[in-house]
């Protein structure tokens, strides 16, 4: 059976993909698990942090040129908006680029006589307030409790006002990863506003990405090929035009393998199988297959023989100077593997990894690429982690490490690396590294946070953790005390 189900929700990843949110051990007995399925998906007894899906589909849908994204939800659920607003003005020089959030405000009566003529209402004024060419409505954990009928006030108002107005049914108490939001945000698209190919574009990339700005568009053009970049800043125009492209790209599979896999199974779009572009082999292999899908061999061979004589000189002087450091990362799932590829690439030795979440059964039939492909080039891995941004499980994977540097995503955990005297690399941009130049931009960001070394100690010495001397020390052994012995 495909991925992809004419439905009007997806699959959570738990059922779907048997993903996980604990596991220590070696990178090889965890492909080989997943292989089987045979990971504990729920042996975590203890939360100090967590996600929820609406953030991730509402990351997704607030980028969509001209879009308002409604939180049907308590005001609460909404404030993650403040967010989205500070990133779309940093990332949107040189566009007239607004966020148009808007919230129903569900109280405690609503819950009891239903909310769906305050959606409505809420529908009514986007269009009088903005305009929009459309509108996606975030369910949320009251709305999936009380049954609210999101499909016929949609497909209502939709009607009424000319314009799609797309149900994302991501309601947070459906699953503990978070990442189900990307998937509900991608199957609401991928039915609603994709379709059917009016032709093929041979010479047009899908590029999937959480925000920032298309950096492989340069790199591609070089072979002769376009990029639709998504949803960054996508139109509706370019959401139509997915099925039409020739492949689709990914940063990692924790956001778009689910779209990718879709795209392929109903319209043809190949899916890149190779690892994303992070390091010099791999970026490598990705163009070519590329290439090969595109019937563009010969330029992809002529752009790495000229990319590479390019970024020679530079990168050996970084490997003259990074060459033994020690660096943990802790990223999103594949992301992690995708930057350990890279700090090798530059001589460093990777101390640990600690991803968000594993999904056992990545979506199509394209295997754990980043994994294995980081196994295929450096061997097995016995320092792998899964802890979904714990920040008392991160402090002890981290001092066991004992790193020169931590590379990490997620600014949660970042503070507790500089508490322990360790200098950071915040990698919050997901695709700064990518691709050729952006082997260099890590070097310099990590030479540069090496030369911290000095005030992060003295911070170091001056902060006091916020655990007890149990866990600090009793336990100091022990990061995965609240895990049941499945995991």
């Amino acid at each position: 059976m495909g991925t992809y189900k004419n439905t009007v929700e997806v699959e959570v990843r738990e059922r779907r993909l048997g993903s996980v949110l604990n596991y220590h051990g070696s990178l090889n007995n965890l492909i080989e698990k997943s292989k089987k399925r045979s990971l504990c998906a729920s042996c975590s007894n203890y939360e100090q942090c967590g996600n929820c899906g609406q953030e991730n589909a509402g990351t997704l849908t607030t980028w969509v040129k001209d879009s308002v994204v409604i939180n049907h939800s308590p005001i609460g659920c909404g404030l993650d908006g403040i967010m989205y607003a500070a990133s779309v003005r940093e990332n949107a020089i040189g566009q007239d680029r607004q966020v148009r959030r808007l919230s129903t405000n569900i109280q405690e009566k609503d819950t009891i006589y239903g909310a769906s003529r305050k959606l409505e209402a809420t529908i009514d004024e986007a269009v009088r307030r903005f305009n929009p060419r459309v509108i996606f409505v975030l369910s949320s954990c009251v709305t999936g409790i009380i049954g609210d009928d999101l499909e016929s006030v949609a497909d209502e108002k939709g009607a009424e006002h000319g314009i799609p107005v797309i149900p994302i049914y991501c309601e947070g108490f459906k699953s503990k990863m978070w990442s189900s939001g990307f998937d509900a945000a991608y199957h609401g698209i991928f039915r609603r506003i994709v379709k059917e190919p009016t032709k093929k574009q041979k010479d047009l990339v899908n590029v999937f990405n959480f925000c920032g700005v298309d950096r492989l568009a340069d790199l591609l053009a070089k072979v002769g090929l376009r990029t639709n970049y998504a949803t960054t800043f996508s139109t509706i125009e370019g959401l139509t035009e997915l099925s039409e492209a020739a492949c689709s790209v990914q940063f990692c599979d924790t956001l778009s393998s689910y779209i990718t896999t879709a795209l392929e199974e109903k319209y043809g779009v190949v899916k890149i199988k190779n690892a994303p572009p992070f390091g010099l082999k791999w970026t490598d292999d990705w163009l070519r297959e590329i290439g090969e899908v595109a019937g563009k061999q010969a330029e992809v061979e002529r752009v790495i023989e000229e990319e590479h004589q390019r970024i020679r000189p530079e990168l050996e002087e970084y490997r003259k100077i990074l060459k033994g450091k020690r660096v943990f990362i802790m990223t999103g799932d594949t992301f992690a593997y995708q930057l350990a590829n890279v700090a090798s690439d530059l001589g460093m030795e990777v101390a640990g990894i600690a991803t968000l979440h594993h999904d056992q059964a990545p979506d199509g039939d394209g295997g754990h690429g980043a994994l294995e492909k980081y196994k295929e080039d450096h061997g097995d891995f016995g320092k792998v982690n899964v802890c979904p941004k714990q920040p008392y499980q991160a402090l002890k994977l981290i001092k066991d490490a004992n790193p020169d540097l931590l590379i990490c995503r997620h600014p949660g955990v970042e503070n507790v690396a500089i508490r322990l005297g360790i200098p950071i690399v915040p990698e919050g941009d997901k695709n700064f590294s990518i691709a050729y130049d952006g082997i260099l931009k890590l070097a310099k960001r990590t030479v540069r946070a090496l030369k911290t070394q000095r005030i992060v100690k003295n911070i170091s010495a001056h902060s006091k953790l916020p655990y007890t001397k149990w866990w600090l020390e009793d336990k100091k052994e022990d990061p995965y005390y609240f895990e049941s012995k499945e995991a």
